[in-house]
C-alpha cells in the first residue's frame, strides 16, 4: 500500500542499519547538519537539506527529494520552529510556526511537551517532531503558569497541561 512516505531501497536500508555507509550525514540536536563530522557551512545546502528532511514508513529519518532518498542521522527533532506569530485571542487565537522546513503550520496545542529543557510539538499531522528554537520557545513559555499539578499553558483559550512537566 503507498503511503505518500519516502521509501529506502533494502540495500541502503542494511548499510545505514549496519553503519556501512561512507558518507554519513547527521542533524544534531541544536540543528547544525554534519558531513563526516565536519559541519556544512553552504547555506543553499543547509536549506535544501532542511526542507528534504522526512521520515520513512518504518521511522528513518532520510534527506527525500524526488524519488531519491538517502538515510541521515538525526540526534533529536528533524525539524526546528524558528518563530510563532500569535493571532486573535482567547478561543480564538492561533499559533503559527515558522519552521527550518521552509513551511508555516498551525500549531496544534494538544502535542506540545517539555523535554530536557526544551519544548517540542508534532508537525506535519502527527508525523515528525519539531524542536523550538530558544526565542520560539520563550513567546510560547511566556504564559506558563505553575499550580499542584505541574505547569499549565495559557494557549488558544485553553488551560493545558504541559507533558513532561507534572510534579
Amino acid at each position: 500500500m503507498e503511503t505518500g512516505r519516502p521509501q529506502l531501497s533494502e540495500k541502503l536500508k542494511e548499510l545505514f542499519e549496519h553503519h556501512g555507509l561512507d558518507d554519513e550525514i547527521r542533524l544534531d540536536k541544536n540543528g547544525v547538519w554534519f558531513h563526516n563530522d565536519r559541519p556544512f557551512k553552504n547555506r543553499r545546502i543547509i536549506d535544501f537539506f532542511n526542507r528534504s528532511i522526512d521520515i520513512t514508513e518504518d521511522g528513518i529519518h532520510v534527506l527525500h527529494y524526488g524519488g531519491y532518498a538517502y538515510p541521515v542521522i538525526v540526534e533529536d527533532a528533524p525539524v526546528f520552529v524558528t518563530g510563532v506569530v500569535f493571532r486573535g485571542f482567547l478561543q480564538y487565537e492561533t499559533i503559527t510556526l515558522n519552521l527550518t522546513n521552509g513551511t508555516n503550520e498551525l500549531l496544534d496545542i494538544r502535542t506540545l511537551y517539555y523535554k530536557n529543557n526544551a519544548l517540542y510539538c508534532r508537525i506535519k499531522n502527527g508525523t515528525m517532531t519539531a524542536k523550538f528554537k530558544h526565542s520560539p520557545s520563550y513567546h510560547i513559555l511566556e504564559r506558563i503558569e505553575e499550580t499542584d499539578g505541574g505547569f499549565f499553558l495559557n494557549l488558544c483559550g485553553q488551560k493545558i497541561l504541559l507533558e513532561g512537566t507534572r510534579t
